[in-house]
């Protein structure tokens, strides 16, 4: 079966909604249903393209320029000379407007004063009455109004031309109409046919094959449809098969609902099995939500698997709560997995509370990768403590570049002058040139004037990076 007789049934509703798709006018579940069928459907595909390639090529028509502003004295003095001066549009593009209504009460408007002022004119011709003053109907006060300057084929053309812009409005508006119509018929259908293909996949996690169920709890992650919680949190804390609940667990964590956070904090401390506790803990990441900090702190701490402490960890980062900086804490203390410890560490720099810079201090001076020095200076910088400093400052002679290069960007980072003569040691002595430009560059974070004298040294450094580094400090300084 081709791809196109597979998704042939959905096919006449996403055709509708091409259009509000690419000008983004779909509410999120219509946009998710028309994604995800493209995904699958070569046709809709190629008619999206076109569609595409028919708007690019509008857009890519030449737009006239405004007269530049010299040269409107000649416009006007041209105009004075006409007997009458009818504004002309450069162009018939139609918009699509969402309000016709409002369009319509605009064209009235401006057709009204000029239906008066044409009824005006006859008068005065055939009764030799003064036409309606000029500011009346808009024109200034310099128009002469004489019967005798009166083009009478002019007037037949305004009176042709307005009625042919009023038919234009009534067709646009007409047209704008149909389309709404058609786009709401059409989310409509979608809204209809969605909800029978959801209801079909969370009536599939009761079904007997495990199989079938773990394909279901797939298949509404892919979905991605918040209908879905209820279901697969029921699925994730009953179904009796581990696969399942694994499934269920990414689904959610996929579809990223606060409402799924119970389910999966209950997961992530209780299930018997490892990948369903791992992926529990995923999914609360994915969700960020403050609500779900207290179960992640507890498996950080507890859970027997390292794999699921460093989700734990990669989680507790992700949302960011200063609730967990006291479990990775401790964590970084008794850890002695170095990729958990890394992890942690990260999560510290993410959360960036001050409270965590004592531990990080501790993991800078004692660690024994580099790794983890690089990742605590970073997580330091990104506090951005001053209580770091002295920690800092005592690893700086580390036979690491990059740690070395991370503590002086921490140290700039941090801006405390309780760094400056550490940092213009390094700027005259250390042996690479990279980390010797990043010294010149705190040092002009700082503004210490303490500096000026290590500063001018480096101005004679090999390095040209380092002299316009240096340069580039002076100047922050002197400034």
């Amino acid at each position: 079966m081709s791809e196109h007789k597979q998704h042939n049934k959905d096919c006449p509703v996403v055709e509708e909604l091409l259009s509000p798709f690419i000008d983004e006018e779909l509410n999120e579940e219509a946009d998710a249903f028309v994604r995800h069928h493209l995904d699958s459907c070569r046709h809709c595909t190629e008619k999206l393209d076109e569609i595409k390639a028919t708007v690019d090529a509008i857009n890519s028509l030449p737009t006239e320029a405004t007269p530049e502003e010299d040269l409107w004295p000649g416009i006007y003095a041209g105009a004075s000379e006409s007997p009458v001066a009818i504004p002309m549009a450069t162009g018939r593009q139609r918009p699509r407007w969402t309000k016709p209504a409002l369009w319509a009460a605009g064209l009235a408007a401006l057709l009204l004063p000029a239906s008066l002022a044409t009824a005006g004119l006859m008068r005065s011709n055939a009764h030799d009455e003064p036409a309606l003053a000029p500011d009346v109907v808009g024109f200034g006060s310099n128009w002469d109004t004489g019967a005798d300057e009166f083009d009478a084929d002019a007037l037949a053309e305004a009176i042709r031309m307005a009625t042919e812009i009023a038919s234009e409005v009534a067709a646009g508006a007409a047209e704008a109409a149909a389309h709404a119509a058609e786009v709401a018929l059409a989310e409509q259908q979608y809204r209809r046919q969605s909800g029978l293909g959801l209801e079909a996949l969370m009536d599939a996690l009761q079904d007997d094959d495990a199989e079938i169920r773990s394909m279901a709890a797939q298949a509404l992650g892919e979905f991605d449809d918040s209908r879905a919680v209820a279901a697969l949190s029921a699925a994730l804390l009953n179904d009796p098969v581990a696969e399942v609940r694994r499934w269920a667990a990414w689904a959610l964590g996929e579809i990223e609902d606060s409402r799924a956070v119970p389910a999966l904090s209950q997961a992530v401390t209780q299930d018997d099995a490892v990948q369903v506790r791992r992926w529990s803990a995923w999914a609360l990441g994915e969700i960020e939500s403050a609500a779900a900090v207290d179960a992640l702190a507890e498996t950080l701490l507890r859970d027997e698997s390292s794999e699921v402490r460093h989700w734990a960890a990669w989680a507790l980062g992700e949302i960011e709560s200063p609730r967990g900086v006291d479990a990775l804490g401790a964590a970084l203390a008794n850890e002695h997995s170095e990729e958990l410890r890394t992890m942690v560490v990260w999560a510290l720099g993410e959360i960036e509370d001050p409270r965590a810079v004592g531990a990080l201090s501790d993991a800078l001076r004692g660690a024994n990768s580099a790794e983890i020095s690089r990742k605590a200076a970073w997580a330091l910088g990104e506090i951005e403590s001053p209580e770091a400093v002295d920690a800092l400052i005592s690893v700086l002679d580390s036979p690491d570049t990059e740690t070395r290069r991370m503590i002086v960007w921490a140290l700039g980072e941090i801006e405390s002058p309780r760094a400056t003569m550490a940092l213009a040691e390094v700027l005259l002595n250390d042996p690479v040139a990279e980390v010797r430009a990043r010294a010149a560059w705190a040092l002009g974070e700082i503004d210490d004037i303490r500096a000026t004298d290590a500063l001018g040294k480096a101005m004679k450094d090999e390095s040209s990076e380092v002299r316009r580094m240096a340069i580039w400090a002076l100047g922050e300084i002197g400034g």
